[in-house]
């Protein structure tokens, strides 16, 4: 639930946009700010495309433990 908050709290920041493009245009994570080039499947890439969340991210809000490829 922690982690439900913090992404409440990126999204809701006044700078939300220009961080999103950024990390959209840098290929990094809104979140952690690290590249964000490999996803499980192509679920985890739209959800990239949708959140700006790599795939570290991603298994972390979503609880998700299954191998990249």
């Amino acid at each position: 639930m922690l982690l439900i908050s913090a992404l409440e709290k990126i999204f809701g920041q006044s700078d939300y946009r220009d961080r999103y493009m950024y990390s959209k245009a840098t290929r990094t994570c809104i979140r952690c700010g690290k590249f964000a080039l490999k996803f499980r499947n192509a679920s985890a890439r739209l959800e990239y495309s949708i959140s700006a969340l790599c795939q570290k991210c991603q298994d972390e809000i979503f609880n998700r433990n299954e191998p990249i490829h």
